[in-house]
């Protein structure tokens, strides 16, 4: 009876969460919810950093820290804050170069629940455009996946590991890489675009050489195994997503009978909204 009263004193209060028969959601549903709830926020800021590894083990030679701002609940503003002289690039990646990334800034809009670019689209915008993790939580809530609770989560908060199927991780890289390369083909196409030449002839070479840069992209990524793990952790206050790690290795063919890896790892901490 004492137990009894003083859950409905808690209730009264506008929580239940000291209640004996407060059962928390499924993993899955507890995800939804937390995605839904971040898609309803207006204003929004967080902080990340992004590193890339090639090989199975060693060293992440390559980072990028990186701030976002969610203004009025559809545009977002994307800035790097990488040190001068480090680099951030998808290595032997037909579709992604090395590029200098300090000081860069993207703007992306929202409309009809798809992100989109304000600016051109050149292969480090896109490349940027991807560390959005409001679209990628989008992504992970419609994609397949599994969905189970982690241990060691600190006070108040719930960690939720999420682990897209081969398919869906496959199809989340296909997207990214097919959309840089063609962002690329149009590139060559735009007038004032320094891969743009008034010249018909060496447009028509480079053409050429994309068309069969993008045919071999297609043939590596039908061979290609793609593993993505997130990690996200939610307020059990709020119930809104304080962070997000995730952590994808791509594995292709290396032309000699072996693969080579390489693994992206990014971690963002949400601002209270």
């Amino acid at each position: 009876m004492r137990l009894f009263i003083g859950c409905l004193l808690v209730l009264a209060a506008g929580g239940a969460s000291g209640c004996a028969w407060d059962n928390p959601l499924p993993p899955e549903e507890a995800l939804n919810r937390a995605i839904a709830g971040l898609s309803g926020v207006d204003n929004l800021a967080f902080k990340g950093n992004a590193a890339i590894r090639s090989g199975e083990e060693g060293i992440f030679e390559q980072n990028l820290a990186f701030e976002g701002e969610l203004k009025q609940h559809n545009q977002l503003i994307l800035s790097s804050k990488t040190e001068k002289n480090q680099k951030l690039a998808h290595h032997d990646m037909p579709a992604a170069r090395p590029w200098m990334a300090s000081g860069h800034k993207v703007t992306l809009k929202r409309k009809q629940g798809q992100w989109s670019m304000l600016s051109p689209g050149h292969t480090e915008d896109m490349w940027m455009s991807r560390l959005n993790p409001l679209e990628q939580l989008e992504y992970v809530g419609r994609a397949e996946k599994r969905v189970a609770d982690e241990s060691g989560a600190a006070r108040g908060t719930r960690v939720l590991r999420v682990e897209l199927t081969a398919e869906a991780a496959s199809r989340m890289t296909r997207e990214a890489l097919n959309e840089q390369m063609e962002a690329i083909g149009r590139r060559i196409e735009q007038k004032g675009d320094p891969l743009y030449s008034d010249n018909p002839s060496v447009r028509k070479q480079l053409k050429a050489l994309w068309q069969k840069e993008n045919d071999e992209l297609a043939k590596l990524l039908q061979q290609a195994e793609v593993s993505a793990v997130y990690h996200v952790t939610i307020n059990k206050r709020s119930q809104l997503p304080t962070r997000l790690t995730m952590e994808r290795q791509l594995s292709l063919p290396d032309g000699a009978g072996g693969r080579r890896t390489e693994t992206l790892v990014s971690d963002i901490t949400f601002a209270e909204p």
